[in-house]
């Protein structure tokens, strides 16, 4: 009989299918969790006025993201901050994966449903970075392109600034959401460690 206990409450004893359980650890071990914007999400729509995009989302994703001063974009972080606010959920649900792994013998097809929650729990915390507008607010031509298109809070955005009625905020135009696209391709993928080395 073995025992292990060390506050978390996991233990294993007698009649523990070691074959699974290493079988499963191993499982779990060479799994990757991969978020953001995979090829198979990467390309973008026709623009509003019907030409072709020459960029992708995964391509406009890391612009955004790290900035290009070469083209007066700033940075923009919104991965690694929305992974940050998830921290605590993506740690909670993967102590579940184990725990379910090593108490009731768990199978890879557990560990697979856990990895997969831990994906969409992470991509929904980046489309929220996305969503919440991160700074600094668009500059006045940023403003002027979308009020053309129809964008109403950037129309409303650029009077307040004109009347001097506000400070310049990304409240009533978010600096990463125009059509929405680039956030609604932001996903996650399972890769095995092994298969990507061979």
């Amino acid at each position: 009989m073995a025992t292990f206990k060390n506050g978390s409450g996991v233990s294993v004893t007698r009649g523990t299918d070691t074959g699974q359980l290493l079988e499963s650890l191993k499982h779990l071990a060479d799994q990757d969790v991969l978020v953001g914007f995979p090829e198979s999400n990467a390309e973008r729509q026709a623009s509003e006025d019907g030409k072709p995009v020459d960029i992708t989302n995964a391509a406009l994703g890391f612009i955004h993201d790290q900035g290009a001063p070469e083209a007066n974009i700033p940075a923009r972080p919104f991965m690694d901050p929305g992974i940050r606010s998830a921290q605590d959920q993506i740690s909670a649900k993967m102590g579940q994966v184990l725990k379910a792994v090593i108490t009731k013998g768990a199978g890879p097809d557990v560990v697979d449903q856990g990895l997969a929650q831990v994906g969409i729990i992470a991509s929904l915390a980046i489309m929220n970075a996305i969503n919440e507008g991160p700074p600094p607010p668009l500059a006045d031509s940023t403003l002027r392109a979308r009020a053309r298109r129809g964008r109403k809070g950037a129309a409303l955005e650029l009077k307040l600034r004109e009347k001097q009625l506000a400070a310049p905020s990304t409240v009533l135009a978010k600096p990463l959401v125009d059509t929405g696209e680039m956030r609604n391709s932001v996903t996650y993928a399972i890769r095995s460690k092994s298969k990507r080395r061979t």
